[in-house]
């Protein structure tokens, strides 16, 4: 009977693992959008909080930016991050658990018109920047 127990404790921790490593940390981006807002994006205002060179020059190149635009784009990242909670022990073991994040985030005024958000294994690469701006200019066709 113990050993029966303990076969089925130990089966359902293999399952648990197992399912843990199959959603930890996929594509999972978070998008906010204001279908009706988006429509009248006509230019976009850059705004890098906190000021990072790459990120900066990575996504100039995508766009052309205009300073006395309504419209505010702002994005960042972060990378490095430690979690040392021990409620994400298992995560962090089982799993690319995120360190960092890219973010972008399109307002005017203080209404927010669009929002994305990926959870990074790594410090944003130029493809992330690619990825996070072609969601944005999929949103303002």
């Amino acid at each position: 009977m113990r050993n029966r127990r303990l076969h089925l404790t130990l089966k359902s921790l293999f399952i648990t693992n197992i399912l843990l490593l199959l959603t930890a940390c996929s594509d999972n981006a978070t998008i906010k959008e204001s279908k009706e807002d988006l429509k009248d994006v006509n230019c976009m205002r850059l705004v890098v909080f906190p000021p990072d060179k790459f990120l900066s020059e990575t996504v100039q190149k995508l766009y052309d930016f205009d300073e006395n635009c309504s419209y505010r784009l702002s994005i960042s990242q972060k990378s490095g991050i430690v979690c040392n909670s021990n409620q994400n022990a298992d995560k962090k073991i089982l799993a690319n658990f995120p360190s960092g994040y890219i973010r972008l985030d399109l307002t005017k005024g203080s209404k927010a018109i669009f929002s994305y958000y990926r959870d990074l294994t790594h410090k944003a690469d130029e493809e992330d920047v690619q990825r996070a701006f072609e969601r944005l200019q999929e949103a303002i066709k």
